[in-house]
C-alpha cells in the first residue's frame, strides 16, 4: 500500500460571520528580514490589513486560491562616491568600488563621513503562501487589551494562539473584573470576592445618604481623650449589603459569543449595584417599608 502523507493544515482562513470578509494570518517569512512588504494580494486583488498591532492579519473579499506578498528590497550599493571633495587625495579618491570601500571602512571610520553610496534599485520579490487554507468560521481576533480567552483547542492547534478565539472555551476573571468596577462606583464602601465559608460571588457594602439630608451631632475629643465642648455635625447614612452571585468564568462556543455574554453580565451586575446606590427614603428610614400609623382614638 503506498504511503500517503497527511495534509499540512498549518494555515487557516477565517470566514467572518458578516459573509463579506475572509481573514488570513500571514506571518512575514524569516528570509525577508527587514525587507519592506509593499503589498499582499489574493488572486492578484489587493488585500487590506486588519489593523492588528503586529500587522499579521489581512482581509480579502473572497476565499483566495492564491495569496502572494510583494517585497521591495532596499537599493544595492554598486560603489561609493566622495562627498567632500576638499579631502580628495590618493587616500580619498573620487570613487571607490564596493570591495575597496569594505576594506577601508573597516579600518577607518572617516570613510563613512566623506563618502556616499551609489545605489541601484532592485527588482521586487514575490512570495507565495502555500496552501491549502482550512476554513474556520469566526470573527476578528481579540485586541491585545480585550478579556483573556482560554480555548479548548484541537491538538493540531495547541501551538497556534492566533486561532484560539474560533473554538469553545471561556473568559476568566469576571468576578475580579466586576469587583474592580464596582469598587469605584459612588457610595460603595466595600466590594470583595467571597472567601472562607461564604458562597462564591461578590459581597458589596453600600452607604447612601437620605433623600432629605439627615445629620447628627457627634462629640469631639482632645488629645488626652477628654470630651470637648465643641461637637461636629455628621451626615446619617444607610448601609446596604448585597451578595451578587457573579460567576468567575464566562463560557461560550467561541470568543465572540462569550464576549457578548461577558459584556451583558458586566452591564447587568453593575446596574444592580447602581440601583442599590440610590438615596434612602426618609419616610421609611431607609428600610424599604413604611410602618403603619397608629389608628386615631375615637372621639
Amino acid at each position: 500500500m503506498p504511503h500517503q502523507s497527511r495534509p499540512d493544515f498549518s494555515r487557516y482562513v477565517l470566514q467572518h460571520p458578516d459573509g463579506l470578509r475572509w481573514l488570513y494570518h500571514l506571518v512575514k517569512p524569516s528570509e525577508f528580514g527587514a525587507t519592506p512588504r509593499t503589498g499582499v494580494f489574493a488572486d492578484d486583488e489587493p488585500m487590506t490589513p486588519l489593523g492588528d498591532p503586529r500587522g499579521q492579519w489581512w482581509v480579502a473579499g473572497h476565499r483566495a486560491k492564491q495569496i502572494t506578498a510583494v517585497y521591495q528590497p532596499y537599493p544595492k550599493p554598486i560603489g561609493y562616491r566622495l562627498r567632500d571633495t576638499s579631502v580628495h587625495s590618493d587616500r580619498y579618491p573620487n570613487e571607490l568600488a564596493v570591495e575597496q570601500w569594505n576594506d577601508r571602512a573597516e579600518e577607518d571610520d572617516t570613510f563613512y563621513r566623506f563618502y556616499e553610496a551609489v545605489t541601484e534599485d532592485q527588482p521586487e520579490v514575490r512570495y507565495e503562501y502555500p496552501g491549502p487554507f482550512l476554513v474556520l468560521e469566526a470573527g476578528e481576533p481579540p485586541a491585545p487589551d480585550a478579556p483573556l480567552w482560554v480555548a479548548e483547542l484541537p491538538t493540531a492547534l495547541t501551538q497556534r494562539p492566533e486561532y484560539q478565539h474560533c473554538f469553545p472555551g471561556y473568559i476568566p476573571g469576571l468576578s475580579a473584573h466586576l469587583a474592580d468596577v464596582i469598587k469605584k462606583m459612588r457610595h460603595v464602601q466595600y466590594c470583595f470576592n467571597g472567601r472562607d465559608d461564604k458562597p462564591a460571588g461578590l459581597y458589596v457594602t453600600i452607604r447612601v445618604p437620605f433623600q432629605e439630608p439627615v445629620s447628627r451631632w457627634r462629640p469631639k475629643y482632645g488629645a488626652r481623650g477628654q470630651e470637648l465642648k465643641s461637637k461636629e455635625e455628621v451626615e446619617n447614612l444607610v448601609t446596604r449589603e448585597m451578595h451578587l452571585p457573579v460567576p468567575d468564568r464566562v463560557y461560550g462556543p467561541s470568543y465572540q459569543v462569550a464576549l457578548e455574554d461577558w459584556t451583558a453580565q458586566v452591564e447587568f451586575w453593575t446596574q444592580v449595584a447602581r440601583d442599590a446606590s440610590v438615596k434612602a427614603c426618609n419616610a421609611c428610614q431607609g428600610t424599604g417599608h413604611v410602618l403603619d400609623a397608629p389608628e386615631a382614638a375615637a372621639p
